[in-house]
């Protein structure tokens, strides 16, 4: 299982040359910095997905995230098992990885009580920011209503600054790549068990091409106008047979409006049918005669007088 960060949460000795990094020592993750994108993706730009955010760890971009408020945003836990909270910061409104919007820092965060680091189950981390997101081109995208169901063949989209290949390069633009949700029967032909309830899939399974991939985790993956899911993991990237598996947002809806402390938006009632209309009431029937009574004959004109001679 390859989770989708350019940060490997495993091992321990990884964590130490993180550390050691703010003292200057180079390490390996996040990977080589070069053009790239999305496999199978395109350019895109922070104005067409202003929710995007790119999750900094010593002020380099090695995962993503979603704004779901002013001062809340929500990524993967797998991004942030490491516990080295006070290194991190999101940047806001910018197409560029490296460069524009707004750097905030994380104040704090808030990974799901069921997350589980082997299986990747769960992976959801709620992200309190040190003040509130003001860039221009920074709007939350809504969440999606409790237990929303992903259905199969909906389109989703992913956007991240992820490498172009497995193990290969990051792009500085942000990119997007349209992939079909798949059903979970089909997923677990290829996972098993390890496609639990809180994840869904999306891919093309016969030919792959398109996919997220390192770098991309935890970041959005958006259908229609809301966040149905958070980048997680898959095997290598846009590989045949091995679709992308999501974090379901609609999963877990009620605890992350626990945790920012709002009320759940009530949801919208439907609309009501309009009434059918009345049918135009039958004409009366015309009152019979009585049996054996004729009608009165019309009275005879009077005769009109003729003129004298």
């Amino acid at each position: 299982m390859t989770e989708r960060s350019t940060y490997d949460n495993t091992s321990n000795m990884l964590k130490t040359l993180i550390l050691l990094a703010a003292l200057g020592v180079a390490f390996g993750f996040p990977r080589q910095l070069s053009d790239g994108r999305i496999v199978g993706g395109h350019d895109t730009t922070i104005q067409e997905h202003p929710y995007q955010l790119a999750l900094l760890i010593y002020n380099q971009h090695y995962c993503g995230a979603a704004l779901i408020d002013s001062q809340w945003a929500l990524t993967a836990a797998h991004c942030v098992d490491h516990g080295l909270f006070s290194t991190l910061a999101v940047r806001a409104g910018s197409t560029l990885k490296s460069s524009g919007g707004q750097v905030v820092r994380v104040e704090n965060v808030i990974m799901h009580p069921l997350y589980e680091i082997s299986t990747a189950n769960y992976d959801f981390a709620v992200l309190e920011l040190h003040e509130p997101i003001t860039a221009e081109d920074a709007i939350p995208i809504s969440l999606p209503e409790p237990h929303h169901p992903v259905e199969e063949g909906q389109i989703a989209t992913v956007t991240g600054w992820g490498t172009l290949e497995h193990e290969g390069e990051t792009p500085e633009i942000l990119q997007a790549v349209e992939v079909p949700v798949i059903s979970v029967e089909d997923c677990r032909r290829v996972y098993g068990q390890l496609v639990t309830q809180s994840m869904f899939c999306a891919g093309y399974l016969d030919e792959g091409g398109k996919d997220a991939c390192q770098g991309d985790s935890g970041g959005p993956v958006v259908i229609g106008d809301h966040l149905a899911g958070i980048v997680s993991w898959g095997r290598g990237c846009a590989q045949p047979n091995r679709p992308g598996v999501y974090a379901d947002v609609a999963h877990i809806t009620e605890w992350i409006y626990e945790q920012i402390g709002q009320p759940q938006p009530e949801p919208e009632p439907e609309p009501e049918p309009e009434p059918e209309p009345e049918p135009d009431p039958e004409p009366e029937p015309a009152p019979e005669s009585e049996p054996g009574l004729e009608p009165d004959p019309k009275p005879e004109p009077d005769p009109v007088p003729e003129p004298k001679p």
